[in-house]
């Protein structure tokens, strides 16, 4: 008889254990961006903002500390598209999350918009070293 309620115990706390719900509590909140990378560079003056959080979220993206358009309320997969305007050689890309617990985070990454190609001298110096090094061999 022993054995028998030693067993029901077990089983009954393995599913408690396993069960949805207390799978559901165990979600964290959390904000991954995808896009842009930090320190990523462009001529365009737009940005594309793509990412990941948790289901039924808000999200607001600020550029150089300025709400860029309304939040938006993410869907049951948890992933975010927006595309923002940049205006400055260097932008300070933030996008907020308000998760369904109330809490919040917070996923920064810095962009740099070029005035045009042809002012990167760093590039093409390096260009011109590597096609001289791939001729030499």
């Amino acid at each position: 008889m022993k054995r028998i309620a030693t067993v029901l115990i077990i089983a009954v706390a393995l599913l408690i254990l396993f069960s949805p719900s207390a799978k559901a509590e165990e979600t964290k909140n959390f904000i991954k961006l995808s896009e842009p990378k930090d320190n990523f560079m462009t001529s365009s003056d737009k940005v594309l903002i793509t990412g990941e959080t948790v289901p039924k979220s808000n999200v607001v993206v600020l550029v150089n500390g300025r709400k860029e358009g309304k939040g938006f309320s993410i869907g049951a997969a948890g992933i975010f598209m927006t595309q923002v305007p940049i205006s400055s050689k260097e932008n300070i890309i933030t996008v907020k999350a308000t998760f369904p617990s109330g809490s919040a985070e917070t996923v920064s990454r810095r962009v740099y918009q070029l005035e045009s190609e042809s002012k990167l001298p760093e590039l093409s110096s390096l260009i011109q070293t590597l096609k001289s090094f791939l001729i030499l061999k």
